[in-house]
């Protein structure tokens, strides 16, 4: 009876110790696997699951110390498994017997314990870590007496090395915020079309927005007293969305524009539908042109150097540039649409 239930033991024992080999194992390479571009999305998205990750991967030397320990703690269990087993078995504890049961269950071990674990947590490292990390947080607290030491050792080489994490992940270089706006493209956090939009705002944004104007001299528009017969008629020879007004006095001074299909369904003139151009500084950015027109709420610019116009910058525009290929993204446009 006693046999019995010593093998019993020792059974429910090995398979505990298997189970926290393979649950450190997995952690393990499934933290190192783990997008931490990822998490930090999710973590700013209000995933507690995440928050936690992220913290262990800002404080690392939390968690090798706890891997450190839980890892011997399961290789300590399955051993003494093994050998409480084997001497319930054999109703001896002699050396060969125990080194003889080592040897035939160490392929176990190594498959359910190190090899399996760790092939999944590599191909699904974020799904299977989102499970494990409230685990693995108790184990950290159970073993932070015992850890605590390591923890030290480690924070002092990192002191003595003058390394500082939390200050290195605060600041991105160019460089460095490339590299991981294209971890984000591969790991399907960013489409094409936000890969595309986040490559306009690091290359076409700082240009000047004088570079996507249109010349004053080159404007396609109508004078002020202009009916709305002609307005409408000039708008579908040039395929105009919006026609810019301009005072008569001289050929380039553009103030206003009138949307056509303001100027189709209104029967008011058109000196009332005029909307006001939003001025802007002859250096002014195109991504500082384009709040200006969302803060204004008009879809037109002109810009201006002291009392002379210097062209018109349309919100359409610049929008297609940010979303161009950098190449593409420097060509002017034709038409104030």
């Amino acid at each position: 009876m006693y046999s019995t239930f010593t093998s019993i033991g020792a059974l429910a024992l090995f398979f505990v110790g298997l189970r926290l080999s393979a649950f450190f194992s997995g952690v393990e390479t499934g933290f190192y696997r783990v997008s931490f571009l990822r998490l930090s999305i999710d973590a700013h998205a209000g995933d507690k699951a995440a928050e936690r990750i992220l913290w262990f991967a800002r404080n690392p030397s939390y968690f090798v110390a706890t891997t450190l320990v839980g890892n011997n703690v399961a290789n300590y269990i399955t051993t003494v498994a093994i050998g409480l087993g084997l001497a319930g078995l054999y109703h001896t504890a002699s050396g060969w017997v125990e080194l003889a049961g080592t040897f035939v269950l160490t392929p176990v071990v190594f498959i359910c314990g190190e090899l399996l674990p760790k092939n999944l947590y590599y191909r699904a490292p974020l799904r299977f870590l989102r499970g494990d990390i409230p685990w693995f947080d108790v184990f950290y607290r159970m073993f932070l007496v015992v850890s605590f030491p390591l923890i030290w050792i480690t924070k002092q080489f990192e002191r003595l090395g003058g390394l500082d994490r939390r200050e290195g992940d605060l600041v991105l270089g160019r460089s460095r915020l490339v590299q991981v706006l294209d971890q984000g493209h591969r790991e399907g956090l960013l489409s094409d079309v936000q890969n595309r939009l986040i490559d306009g705002l690091m290359h076409t944004a700082t240009q000047p927005a004088t570079a996507s104007m249109i010349p004053a001299q080159r404007v396609l528009g109508v004078v002020e007293r202009t009916d709305a017969a002609a307005l409408l008629k000039f708008a579908r020879r040039y395929g105009l969305s919006h026609v810019a007004i301009r005072r008569a006095d001289t050929e380039t001074s553009w103030y206003g524009y009138v949307r056509v299909v303001d100027a189709t369904v209104s029967r008011k003139p058109v000196s009332s539908l005029i909307r006001p151009l939003t001025v802007l500084p002859p250096d002014a950015s195109k991504l500082q042109a384009l709040l200006a027109l969302r803060d204004s709420g008009e879809s037109h610019a002109v810009v201006c150097q002291a009392e002379a116009v210097l062209g018109v910058v349309s919100e359409r525009g610049l929008i297609e540039q940010l979303f161009r290929p950098p190449k593409k993204a420097a060509s002017q446009l034709n038409v104030p649409r």
